[in-house]
């Protein structure tokens, strides 16, 4: 407990740190050319984590100090022309038991774009502007079940990529092609080189968004994932994969402060000449009180991501998550993806002062299907079963508070405990697990 404490004393000491830095930042753009501006951005997160094995006989209570700089520069020439460089150093105490390799990536590029901007007219479409992109780059997309930067990593994800949009702007529509590579994190003192290919992961596709029928967001997309290396499907195999995921999303906020959303894709394709035949579908319903107090928020949130429920067949029906930003949805701890997962998730949120938000979240995760492996956030297998067991994975809860301390700096603290079930119960280990987290981000 004194070492935990500690452990706070110390974030108590970023926070002071970073009200300091927001200063020095905010003095050098003083004096920089109007056509340069420099953003800094310095995050620290002490976590505290305790059986994250399910396996309470074996020691692997931890405590993680995980610190992430950033430097971003932004130089505009001219008006439609302008140059992204974001460096990134990452890192994690030496002390820790887990893969660095996983926390740490020591001062690299983590992007490097140019970006093109131009106003057209093609008044049969509407179409009145065009936006180039190419380079290193981060894709986020919709809610960020499968296209996000995953920035709660120390290290996140980025693409060596180009894009394309097309701006419609009296129609309220964008449309988005996107291709190019997953960036390669090598190790963490070797530099992820620019479109190496090492990564062997391609992605490419269309976005497309849209507002219509009072403030309704319409989106659409379709996206390709091509490996070179292999991907594990549990029971099914690991082999390489070419999948094509087609869907939509519809968000809609009322007056009365009801608002639903709701998310369904399909995905064909191969995996190891099976046929992949898979999808997921998300439906949120929520209510904020609006004229109360706090503002409070109740939500329910049904999700799911199809399993393979018979892996020696020719097809592969388990949903490939692509490249999320998982610890948004399922749970803090990030126990669970949207691969062969039923949950259903209550979320209660308010806001006692204008800077600060409390939530709290209850998770109830199943198997889509038990012949199928359970995967973990990071799509990775965790458990696979070998004879017929009960489909209830466990239940998890989240409570976090958010707090702004000033235009620079933010407070995050959190704690969830995860409840294992009858699964994890009859197929090995099933100890409770418990993660606690103090985050401190200064940004300029």
């Amino acid at each position: 407990m004194v070492g935990l404490c500690g452990r706070i004393f110390a974030s108590v000491l970023c926070v002071l740190f970073a009200c300091c830095a927001a200063h020095a930042g905010a003095y050098l753009n003083k004096y920089t050319p109007s056509q340069l501006k420099v953003d800094l951005e310095f995050r620290y997160r002490m976590e505290y984590r305790d059986n994250f094995d399910f396996n309470e006989s074996r020691d692997d209570e931890e405590v993680l100090h995980l610190r992430r700089t950033r430097v971003n520069l932004k130089y505009n020439p001219l008006k439609e022309l302008m140059f992204f460089i974001q460096g990134q150093d990452a890192r994690i105490d030496e002390d820790s038991n887990l893969n660095n390799a996983l926390f740490e990536n020591f001062f690299d590029v983590r992007q490097l774009y140019a970006d093109y901007t131009d106003n057209v007219t093609f008044e049969p479409l509407q179409l009145n502007k065009v936006s180039l992109r190419a380079g290193r780059q981060e894709l986020s997309y919709g809610a960020q079940r499968l296209i996000g930067g995953f920035n709660w990593s120390n290290v996140a994800q980025t693409f060596d990529a180009g894009k394309v949009g097309l701006h419609f702007v009296p129609a309220h529509v964008q449309i988005d092609f996107f291709g190019g590579d997953k960036t390669p994190l090598k190790a963490p003192r070797e530099f992820d080189d620019l479109y190496d290919g090492s990564s062997r992961e391609r992605f490419m596709g269309y976005y497309a968004t849209a507002k219509a029928f009072g403030e309704t967001l319409l989106e659409q997309y379709f996206l390709v994932r091509e490996t070179d290396r292999n991907i594990s499907f549990g029971p099914a195999g690991s082999g390489q994969v070419e999948d094509y995921t087609a869907g939509g999303r519809v968000k809609k906020t009322f007056k009365n402060g009801v608002d639903y959303e709701i998310e369904a894709a399909r995905q064909f394709g191969e995996f190891r000449g099976k046929d992949v035949e898979a999808g997921m579908a998300v439906g949120i319903i929520g209510y904020t009180f609006v004229h109360a107090p706090w503002q409070p928020r109740t939500a329910f949130e049904f999700t799911y991501g199809s399993g393979d429920d018979d892996p020696t067949d020719d097809e592969l029906n388990t949903f490939d998550n692509l490249y999320p930003t998982n610890h948004l949805f399922y749970g803090y701890i990030d126990f669970v993806s949207l691969q062969n997962t039923t949950q259903f998730h209550y979320q209660v949120m308010a806001k006692p002062h204008k800077k600060l938000k409390l939530q709290a979240d209850w998770h109830a995760f199943y198997l889509d299907t038990v012949k199928d492996s359970y995967y973990n956030a990071a799509r990775a297998v965790v458990r696979t079963a070998a004879t017929s067991v009960d489909d209830h994975l466990g239940n998890e809860i989240d409570a976090t508070a958010d707090y702004k301390l000033n235009d620079y700096t933010a407070i995050q603290v959190g704690y969830s405990h995860f409840f294992a079930g009858d699964y994890l119960r009859e197929t090995g280990a099933d100890d409770d697990a418990d993660f606690v987290y103090v985050q401190t981000t200064f940004s300029l």
